[in-house]
């Protein structure tokens, strides 16, 4: 790969992209594993010093990389064991559009909505003790709001969230931290 190529894939000629390298790759690799590491252990775990690794995690979250430094919570251990993804879609009257995203925005078992091209017009995650519970505080209120919902249950994940999977993506995207083979 070229200098240029490099500059290329990391947003070098992009606005829209940041410039980042193998170590940055790899400190945000550490941290979604352990947002609370010191940086002293972190710089072992990268093979770099802890200044520089201060630096870049610091410039990381400036640039706006690293978004936030959270955990990762087991809501089941609260009794929250259910799970369900909604779809629906609404009216064009721009006031119940309104009430419906004020109520995705202030209903707190609803964990994420997202505007969508497809079948639905909004799909949501919803998160309840059981399903008695779900229905009469998110889907009974939604009704009005809505032009019908679909609601599936999650009855197993088959794979949890792995935010390390894009990391990986992007490593192979612009071979920053992979070992390509040369053709012969």
């Amino acid at each position: 790969m070229t200098k240029r190529d490099a500059e290329n894939a990391t947003g070098g000629s992009n606005r829209n992209h940041l410039k980042f390298d193998k170590l940055d790759l790899d400190i945000l690799e550490v941290l979604l594993d352990n947002a609370r590491i010191p940086f002293r252990k972190l710089a072992r775990q990268v093979n770099s010093d802890e200044k520089t690794v201060a630096r870049r995690v610091t410039r990381l979250a400036e640039r706006g990389i690293v978004a936030r430094f959270t955990v990762d919570i087991d809501y089941s251990k609260f009794g929250l064991n259910t799970f369900a993804y909604i779809g629906t879609r609404t009216t064009v009257d721009p006031t119940v559009r309104e009430q419906l995203f004020n109520f995705f925005r202030t209903q707190p078992r609803i964990l994420r909505a997202e505007a969508t091209i497809g079948s639905y017009e909004y799909v949501f995650l919803a998160i309840d003790k059981d399903l008695p519970s779900l229905r009469e505080n998110v889907n009974t209120p939604l009704e009005p709001l809505t032009a019908g919902l679909s609601t599936s249950i999650v009855s197993k994940t088959i794979k949890p969230l792995d935010n390390k999977l894009p990391l990986r993506l992007i490593r192979e995207s612009t071979g920053i931290g992979t070992q390509k083979t040369k053709r012969q």
